[in-house]
């Protein structure tokens, strides 16, 4: 079952001051909450879908993006009514099952942005962002990075936004060169 959002919070767990995972807490429709924690990496792609669209958003001509942000800031203000609360509990005793081992955009067609996220005990959950709520999710992670005081993770997030790795190099100690390559999944391009 699909997992749309009516409200969001996140939060950082950190160990020291190194970065564990993003608490991403999930209100739905009828009040049910779902709770993901979301490593660097998962955060990373996340961000990249998100930063995608948005950017698709911001060519729109005048008058179809001015109705666009009517729209969106009329649903960010509906989501700020519906934050769930994160209980420091359920920081501190985080369910390492809720972990997300990797998220995939699946659908980037019409309002929406399907991913399938598959979590550390091999369960999936799909969850529906729609183009509206991108904004809020965006701040909302960004939010929670900068009260941990996290700014090196920020920087090295944005930064892994600009481009996708496809290969490297490596000069060997021989003079030789050794390639490696990436390969990136087609939603990522």
């Amino acid at each position: 079952m699909a997992i749309s959002i009516k409200g969001v919070n996140t939060g950082v767990i950190r160990k020291s001051n190194n970065f564990i995972a993003l608490a991403l807490k999930i209100k739905e429709p009828r009040n049910k909450e779902s709770l993901f924690f979301m490593s660097a990496m998962e955060l990373r792609d996340l961000l990249i879908a998100l930063e995608s669209r948005l950017h698709q958003k911001h060519k729109l001509d005048a008058a179809a993006r001015l109705q666009y942000e009517q729209a969106r800031d009329k649903v960010i203000k509906k989501m700020a009514e519906n934050i769930p609360e994160i209980l420091v509990d359920e920081l501190k005793n985080a369910d390492i099952n809720r972990r997300v081992n990797t998220l995939e955009l699946t659908d980037d067609q019409g309002e929406n942005l399907t991913f399938v996220l598959t979590l550390h005990d091999g369960s999936k959950c799909e969850l529906v962002v729609n183009e509206l709520q991108i904004e809020m999710l965006a701040r909302a992670i960004i939010h929670a990075i900068n009260n941990a005081e996290m700014r090196e993770l920020a920087l090295r997030i944005t930064s892994l936004l600009d481009f996708l790795p496809l290969y490297d190099v490596d000069c060997q100690e021989n003079g030789n060169l050794e390639y490696d390559t990436y390969s990136q999944p087609e939603w990522k391009h």
